[in-house]
């Protein structure tokens, strides 16, 4: 589930919603339907994620599991998002890393802001056009305006440099600050 939501950007309620006729992994398709704003689209799902997924589905606990739902419940339900918050904060725990308190993160969440900046800065070192790009990674994340999606990039120094460069010399210790942040 949590390689789901990083991979194809997913919010936590259309992961956990998902439904088995919702998946097409013959053609490596996820259909999101009532998503926020009640919107519907459709993700591309990674070869290395599909084979994951049809692993998971494979698995005789699941695929005899007597549910509608991808990711099923023991009740044959969908699982509360407020568990899978539980188990994300336990994975946190065990790794070493520590949880600053609600809404302070690492949150779920923060894994599908990490798809939309990872992607980006993989279409920039492509060398593509940032801005042609934008529109698509919108209409990956569900988004209706632009400017929610730009909410979600950071601006990475290193994937910018005809940005940056120019100030080095007059600025180095204020951009040197800025890129230690993280």
């Amino acid at each position: 589930l949590f390689r789901l939501l990083y991979t194809c950007g997913l919010r936590v309620s259309e992961a956990l919603h998902l439904k088995v006729a919702d998946v097409d992994l013959d053609a490596g398709v996820l259909a999101i339907y009532g998503a926020k704003g009640d919107k519907e689209r459709l993700v591309g799902i990674s070869d290395s994620m599909l084979a994951y997924m049809k692993s998971y589905r494979s698995n005789p606990l699941v695929a005899n599991a007597k549910s509608i739902y991808f990711f099923p419940a023991p009740d044959g339900g969908f699982y509360d998002t407020s568990t899978i918050y539980d188990i994300f904060r336990k994975c946190l725990f065990d790794a070493g890393i520590p949880h600053r308190g609600r809404g302070k993160g690492p949150r779920l969440h923060d894994l599908r802001h990490s798809f939309a900046v990872h992607i980006l800065n993989k279409w920039s070192s492509e060398g593509k056009d940032i801005y042609t790009c934008l529109p698509i990674l919108r209409t990956a994340l569900g988004h209706d305006r632009i400017t929610t999606t730009e909410k979600y990039l950071r601006l990475v120094p290193e994937a910018y440099m005809e940005v940056t460069e120019p100030f080095n010399d007059r600025f180095h210790t204020i951009t040197e600050v800025l890129c230690n942040e993280e």
